[in-house]
Parts: C-alpha cells; sequence; structure tokens
C-alpha cells in the first residue's frame, strides 16, 4: 500500500484546507500520515514522518522539501500542493528525480476571479462612496457616479490561471475584454474571449484594469511613473496578484490626483504601516489580502489535492500537473 504524507501544521488544519472527507478519500487510496506537529523547526522529524514516502501533499506554510528529505523517500512518485505557487516548496531535485508535481492553484484562482468580479463591479456602481455618502445622510445626490457594467472596457494583465478565470467570468456580460499578456498570440487571446493590447494600449482603453500578473522579474513595477498617466480618468484599477506589479510611491503619487480608484489586496508589507498613504486615501479600498481563499473556500483546495491524488492512483496524468522547467515564469 503507498504511503501518503500530509505535510500540513495544525493551524492549517484549522483553517479548513483539509476536512474529515479529505482524510478519508485519501485512507481509500493508501495508508495516510497526517502531519501532527504546530511548526517544521525540527528537521530531522520531518525526515522521519516523510520516510518512505510515495506521495507527499503540503499546504500553506508548508516547509520546502530539501534534499535530506527527498533522500528518505527513493520512491516518491509526486508531490500534490494544496495552494497555490509551489515555489516555496519544490527544489531543483525534483525537475532532476523526474517527481511529478501538482497544486491546486486553479481553485485558488477561481476565488480571485470571483473576488475580482465582485470588486469591479461594487466599483462601477459606486457602492462603497454611496454606501458611506447613504449613511451620512445623503441618498442620491451622487447618482451619476455610477457605471453599469455593461458596454465597458476591462483591461486584463495576464491571461494565467487567474486571468482565465476573470476572463471567463466576463463571459456572461456584454463587456469588452482587452488582455495585455506577451506569451500569448491575438488568435489564442480570441479563443479565451478577449482582445489582445500591449499594455499602454490597455491603460489608456480600460475603464476597469484586473492585474493578474505573476510574481517574477518581469513583471515589477509594471505600473510605474512612466506609464501611469496613461490610465484614463474614472478607471478602477484591482490588483489581486502580487504587489511587485505596482512601484507603490509613484502609484500613490498618481492616486493623489484623484484620477482613479483603486482596490488593493496585495501589498508589499502585509500588515501595511499605520500611515500608510493607502489607508487614508479616499480613492483606495483596502482588502486585508483575502481574494483567493479565506474560510469556507479553502476545502476547495483540500477536494482539488484529493482528485489529483484520485488521477494519479488512477495512472492518469494530473489535471494541473506542472512542467518545472518553466516554474519560473510561474506566479
Amino acid at each position: 500500500m503507498q504511503k501518503i504524507s500530509i505535510l500540513a501544521n495544525v493551524q492549517i488544519k484549522k483553517r479548513i484546507i483539509f476536512l474529515e472527507q479529505h482524510f478519508e478519500a485519501l485512507r481509500k487510496l493508501g495508508d495516510l500520515h497526517i502531519y501532527d506537529r504546530e511548526t517544521f523547526d525540527d528537521e530531522d522529524y520531518i525526515v522521519e514522518f516523510l520516510r518512505g514516502s510515495d506521495i507527499i501533499i503540503t499546504a500553506w506554510g508548508s516547509p520546502r522539501i530539501t534534499d535530506k528529505m527527498l533522500a528518505a523517500c527513493p520512491n516518491l512518485v509526486a508531490l500534490i500542493h494544496a495552494g497555490g505557487s509551489v515555489k516555496g516548496v519544490v527544489n531543483d531535485s525534483f525537475a532532476e528525480r523526474g517527481i511529478r508535481v501538482s497544486s491546486a492553484a486553479k481553485e485558488l484562482s477561481r476565488g480571485v476571479a470571483e473576488t475580482a468580479l465582485g470588486a469591479a463591479i461594487a466599483a462601477c456602481k459606486g457602492m462603497f462612496a454611496l454606501s458611506q455618502q447613504t449613511r451620512d445622510g445623503l441618498w442620491r445626490e451622487n447618482y451619476d457616479i455610477i457605471t453599469d457594467f455593461y458596454g465597458i472596457k476591462i483591461g486584463v494583465i495576464s491571461a494565467g490561471m487567474a486571468g482565465r478565470a476573470f476572463i471567463k467570468l466576463l463571459q456572461d456580460f456584454v463587456v469588452d475584454v482587452l488582455v495585455y499578456d506577451p506569451t500569448l498570440s491575438a488568435e489564442q487571446i480570441r479563443e479565451l474571449g478577449g482582445e489582445k493590447r500591449e499594455l499602454e494600449e490597455l491603460f489608456a482603453e480600460s475603464d476597469v484594469i484586473s492585474i493578474h500578473a505573476p510574481n517574477i522579474p518581469a513583471t515589477d513595477n509594471m505600473f510605474n511613473a512612466g506609464n501611469l498617466h496613461l490610465i484614463k480618468d474614472g478607471a478602477i484599477i484591482i490588483n489581486t496578484a502580487r504587489a511587485n506589479v505596482i512601484d507603490e510611491p509613484a502609484f500613490v503619487e498618481e492616486l493623489r490626483k484623484n484620477r482613479f480608484t483603486a482596490i488593493i489586496d496585495v501589498m508589499e508589507h502585509e500588515p501595511p504601516a499605520p500611515d500608510h498613504p493607502y489607508r487614508s486615501l479616499p480613492n483606495v479600498i483596502l482588502l486585508p489580502h483575502i481574494a483567493g481563499a479565506a474560510n469556507n473556500g479553502c476545502s476547495r483546495m483540500g477536494t482539488y489535492a484529493v482528485q489529483e491524488a484520485e488521477r494519479l492512483m488512477r495512472g492518469e496524468r494530473m489535471e494541473s500537473e506542472i512542467d518545472l522547467s518553466k516554474l519560473s515564469t510561474l506566479a
């Protein structure tokens, strides 16, 4: 019977990534071992816990699997990550040994896309501002700030997993979808349901810009002093992706002109300092990094990890199997 090891601490279990139903399903597949400590400070303990594993399942906060850990698992077939990026979990030896790796980024991306869509509609409708104004005693005095989610242009930065999920959701609306992704052709983007644009074009045309770019050197400071002025007045910028995409000081300077609204879910330093400008600018809606999954939605990643294990056991290719040679370009 194959050994399946879940290397996730108690805190992660409390975030309901893994439910009892997940454990029951995995026990039907093999000999299930569940990590039982709060921390990952003792590498020797982890080595013994993993020893002889055929499948390792990790989650948010799991430690990087070191060569010492891998040496204890000579028959390791796969690592399945019940989270997004696997960059903090795998090392170069995985590719060298041909160990298959999968993640639940696809499921996490659905939550990101849903949050981005909800934020876009709420911001276009002026809900954030109008709610406060209504509390202050007004009613429809500023009705003209409303833009219905119809006949407008939605810019999407990157058509990775989250970007594609967002584009798919937009197909139910009468909007034009503009996509900046230098890795895809115009035809590929059309097949997804969008129109290809260069970054500067997307900035100038879009009523809403939703950022879904990965954290890689090529995306550092994509929003910067040299191009922020191209964003049209009245636009809405949503960042549920990575903080590195935005040059924060330059972005703050542009926000102070009150030309557009920003909905920020990710920041360079979290939580931001009490005096960070984002906290006080009236045209910034600041969220505490909630886009992907926060509570009950976390279990969709546990479900997906089980499904990937089932596919693996049936001798199939895992649905979200990662080409480790392309790891540097992934989120």
